[in-house]
């Protein structure tokens, strides 16, 4: 059957609101004669899973939709479950009618990247010490713009051998940083340098393009010093990325436990995601959140920052602007009901200070409760990748910190009660009956702080 450009019918209803308006703008951009070229449109193909008798299943349904696109010379990369390709307006009305194979055309979204006192706030170091828990024998996926994997912070943790880059990016190694930061607070220290200096880090200072250096007394840890990490890079260099990247990082974690006798991943960390609008589709069910809880119910454990979509203005009828605080603005995938949602609370004195103004707030955009716990996510010191000695660490703040410190007290819990490895939803329970109230609301703190002492004690 030919797969030319044809009128949009029944089909269209199968095209995700965000899609549909890229392609209005294109043909409105064409009768004005203001762009003469279509744009192919990055999207995610969600396939039919049943048909008739003879050809139901999934992978039928990609085999058709896989030589339609192939039959037009469109590339496209494949999940288990998805089909990503660019096809423009006039392409996707044509494929949106094979409703047979086709259940849904999403938009491929881009993504966006989202220590010191802050492991005493969390009783980390507490821990360490009573406990012995320090991450021992537990493995994290870092799903970021990499890790940096010449810092000495990473020394012996890093594991190089699984590790993988499904960003476009051609190096596996960080080269924005956010990754090693995030990857820093879970795991790893600072470790002594030759000459016998301290410690040092740099403060970066809006509208200042030279960092302060401040010294620092103490060694940098992350909150479970010993686990091993694994980078997933799916962020480019720029910290943007794919949906798509995220979809196929999960979906690879997830085979490298189906392909082992024993655990190879417990848990992954992503300070990463979109903005939500509830009127594309149902809250929590995204492709990108049906993977997510996918891997949960595979038993890995999914970790996720909330959202920088907290705060922002409202105009008075007097034209005057006045700052509020943003419900629903929790960022996909952080939707997703199986995953730990985190917001981010001050690094040393989080009952005084409450929740940090920038951090997303719930509820969903379906009614339930969002984040699931906060941790430190304010000016949290890790490690750096700026260049130069005098820069190994760096101060960062934002819901992309406070995650990290989630995933790290989940790692030290495990490497003290192994028996708990593999059951992400016992872990998320135990973590939100352990957790300190704040004394905000539900919508701003979920279950509350983190408390690794009193989780690893409760049980």
């Amino acid at each position: 059957m030919d797969f030319a450009p044809q009128q949009p019918k029944l089909g269209k209803f199968l095209i995700s609101p965000p899609v549909r308006e890229e392609m209005a703008i294109q043909r409105n951009e064409m009768l004005r004669a203001i762009n003469p070229v279509w744009k192919p449109i990055p999207v995610i193909i969600t396939l039919n899973d049943s048909g008739d008798k003879l050809n139901e299943g999934l992978e039928r349904a990609k085999t058709e939709v896989k030589r339609i696109l192939e039959q037009q010379n469109i590339s496209y990369r494949e999940s288990e479950f998805y089909l990503f390709a660019a096809l423009t307006p006039d392409q996707l009305d044509a494929l949106a009618e094979r409703r047979k194979w086709i259940h849904r055309i999403w938009m491929d979204e881009t993504t966006y990247a989202h220590l010191l006192q802050s492991t005493e706030t969390i009783k980390a170091t507490a821990c360490w010490r009573t406990f012995q828990a320090r991450g021992s024998g537990i493995v994290w996926a870092v799903m970021d713009t990499g890790i940096s994997q010449n810092h000495p912070h990473f020394d012996g943790i890093l594991r190089k051998d699984i590790s993988y880059n499904f960003s476009n990016s051609l190096s596996d190694d960080d080269l924005n940083g956010h990754g090693s930061h995030v990857a820093g607070i879970i795991s790893g220290a600072a470790k002594s340098k030759s000459d016998g200096s301290r410690w040092h880090a740099a403060t970066y200072v809006e509208e200042q393009e030279e960092p302060a250096i401040i010294d620092l007394p103490d060694c940098i840890s992350g909150v479970a010093p010993l686990t091993q990490l694994v980078s997933i890079k799916v962020l480019d260099d720029n910290g943007t990325g794919t949906a798509s990247n995220a979809i196929l990082g999960l979906e690879y974690l997830r085979k490298l436990n189906r392909n082992s006798r024993s655990i190879v991943i417990d848990g992954v960390n992503m300070s990463l995601g979109y903005p939500f609008d509830p009127k594309w589709y149902s809250c929590g069910h995204s492709p990108l959140c049906e993977e997510v809880r996918r891997t949960v119910e595979s038993g890995i454990i999914v970790v996720i920052s909330c959202g920088n979509s907290g705060y922002g203005f409202s105009t008075l009828d007097d034209g005057t602007k006045t700052p509020i605080w943003l419900a629903l603005s929790i960022s996909d995938p952080a939707n997703t009901e199986d995953a730990i949602s985190v917001g981010s609370v001050h690094k040393c004195n989080p009952h005084t200070y409450g929740i940090s103004y920038f951090s997303s707030k719930g509820p969903t955009g379906d009614g339930r409760h969002k984040p699931d716990l906060v941790a430190p996510g304010e000016r949290v010191i890790s490690v750096s990748v700026k260049g130069g000695a005098n820069y190994e660490y760096e101060e960062r703040s934002g819901t992309s910190m406070a995650a990290p410190h989630v995933s790290g007290a989940i790692s030290a819990f495990l490497s003290v009660h192994h028996e708990f490895r593999g059951s992400p939803k016992v872990v998320k329970e135990l973590f939100a009956k352990s957790a300190t109230d704040l004394g905000r609301s539900v919508d701003f703190q979920g279950a509350g702080m983190i408390d690794l002492l009193r989780t690893i004690m409760s049980v």
